[in-house]
């Protein structure tokens, strides 16, 4: 068998070197030999190389069929099976089963033979990265591509002939409900709406109302939220009310600013942001037990134990030009009644320009402010005097109701002096983009999400003594009180722009600080 095979080896070479000029199908495919035979011959170096596959693909490929004595997987004796082709259309839309475009190695197939390599190289190839993801999100650039086992590959690629194939893919993937949602969302947001690549720039209504409408009516068409025959005002309101929804917005039918900003972006553009949340996802280790997690373009904080949902929270997180970090950490201390030491760029900033005007500016805040550890009256500074660039105070607001702060402030360290507290100013937490803050995170029902903490603070059999009716207590009392947990929770400060709402749908929410380009740049590549 050995010289049969090395002959049939010599007349493909020399065959595949004539195909450059003729395009004359390689001979070994006509032959009267069994599909073995011919799989062995294709997965020789020499051929490979010929049709563009490139020697790290060589080792794999032959331990592969090798084990399965050369039969191949996803072809019969003419043509690919009905599988083999639900697959093939899949990896030839890497992003369908997300992965970005550049990820996965395509070569121009001629034949069937071809396309049996092509398609277990791909699925080697996407299962490793369903699996691990695709970006270093710490050195910033993509991860070299690998395979998965040779060993493992027939064990793991179990596809079935029936059904969407696509969504098969699903299970290389993270056990994540998030992920599984994303994936399957995915699928539906492709098939309902075209992969266009247009971009808009429509202004809001209070800028010019009836060219925002105008604009707005052409970008849901192009979009697929509407049909060109439909330009009644209710029609063209209801598919606007949609297109909000799916991206995280009141579906008030307004066009505002950020409902402007979600029509400005492309559909293309959103399928990308979709991959890199998903590949998050991939890429994150595995959670703790008991943590909580907080999603800055969500304005969402979440306390979970052993998967399951214990408190959730809307947040008012930091303005674009005081963007509040991605971080992890650990909450050791829930501080009742906190102080407040203001951070210098507000009080050089703002406090000071509303000290110019009324020196009373302090009382009325319940601010002292310090120089040198030594408390000063502020009536008795000149305050015109003062730069910004000079402020020589360190200012200090008092416990109390009208504490920034509110009443609970839970704090970790991080460098960046950030952490999650209550806030007197709670109408903002009925917006739908809630980015207002200085950089940390207000938080709604604060007192809720402390109890539920406290309930819950147990290592073996201690409790923490810190009950719902003893923090009650505290805050009756309106003192400063600084509660140690017994088991510290890990924080998780994130920024994944699409996910899941309440009802389990996907949300491709505003890119509100515009994070996601640096990566996307990245995957493009």
């Amino acid at each position: 068998m050995k010289p049969l095979y090395l002959i049939l080896l010599v007349l493909v070479i020399y065959a595949c070197s004539e195909n450059k000029e003729n395009g004359v199908i390689p001979p070994f495919e006509d032959q009267d030999i069994s599909l073995e035979e011919k799989m062995k011959i294709a997965v020789s170096e020499a051929y490979l190389a010929q049709i563009g596959l490139p020697d790290s693909t060589y080792k794999f490929l032959k331990s592969y069929y090798a084990k399965r004595s050369y039969t191949p997987r996803w072809i019969n004796d003419s043509s690919l099976t009905h599988l083999g082709r639900q697959l093939k259309n899949a990896l030839d839309h890497p992003h369908m089963i997300g992965l970005p475009a550049g990820r996965l190695i395509h070569t121009k197939t001629e034949n069937f033979i071809q396309d049996e390599l092509n398609i277990t190289i791909g699925l080697a190839m996407a299962m490793h990265d369903l699996k691990n993801g695709v970006l270093d999100y710490e050195k910033k650039k993509m991860k070299k591509r690998r395979f998965v086992p040779a060993s493992e590959f027939d064990e793991l690629a179990k596809f079935e002939e029936k059904g969407d194939v696509r969504r098969q893919f699903v299970q290389f993937g993270p056990s994540d409900s998030i992920y599984e949602i994303l994936a399957n969302g995915l699928i539906d947001f492709v098939d309902a709406y075209p992969l266009d690549t247009t971009t808009f720039d429509i202004k809001t209504q209070k800028v010019d109302s009836a060219l925002a409408v105008e604009k707005t009516r052409l970008a849901l068409i192009s979009k697929g939220y509407l049909s060109k025959d439909k330009i009644d005002t209710a029609t063209v309101s209801s598919a606007l009310s949609r297109f909000q929804e799916d991206n995280g917005l009141k579906p008030d039918g307004v066009i505002g600013k950020y409902t402007s900003m979600a029509l400005n972006e492309s559909t293309a553009h959103k399928v990308e942001r979709i991959l890199l949340s998903m590949d998050k996802i991939r890429s994150r280790p595995r959670r703790p037990e008991k943590y909580i997690h907080i999603n800055l373009p969500e304005y969402k904080l979440r306390y979970y134990i052993n998967d399951s949902l214990k408190s959730d929270h809307n947040v008012v997180i930091g303005k674009f030009e005081n963007q509040t970090p991605e971080l992890e950490s650990s909450l050791k201390k829930i501080v009742v009644y906190p102080y407040w030491n203001v951070p210098y760029s507000i009080s050089s900033k703002e406090i000071l320009p509303a000290a110019k005007y009324s020196s009373g500016y302090f009382a009325k805040h319940n601010y002292k402010i310090y120089k040198g550890g030594v408390e000063v009256d502020p009536t008795t500074v000149n305050w015109k005097g003062i730069g910004q660039n000079s402020f020589p105070f360190k200012v200090v607001q008092e416990p109390g109701p009208r504490n920034s702060l509110g009443v609970l402030k839970f704090d970790f360290n991080n460098a960046h002096s950030v952490y999650f507290h209550d806030t007197p100013a709670k109408g903002l937490f009925g917006a739908d983009v809630r980015a207002y803050s200085h950089g940390c995170m207000r938080t709604q029902h604060p007192v809720d999400l402390a109890k539920t903490i406290l309930e819950r603070d147990i290592v073996g059999r201690k409790e923490n003594e810190m009950i719902s009716d003893s923090l009650d207590s505290l805050l009756a009392r309106g003192n400063n009180y600084t509660i140690k947990l017994l088991d510290p929770i890990p924080i998780f400060v994130e920024y994944q722009s699409v996910t899941r709402n309440q009802n389990n749908r996907m949300i491709v929410y505003i890119d509100i600080y515009g994070r996601d380009e640096e990566y996307l740049k990245i995957m493009r590549e």
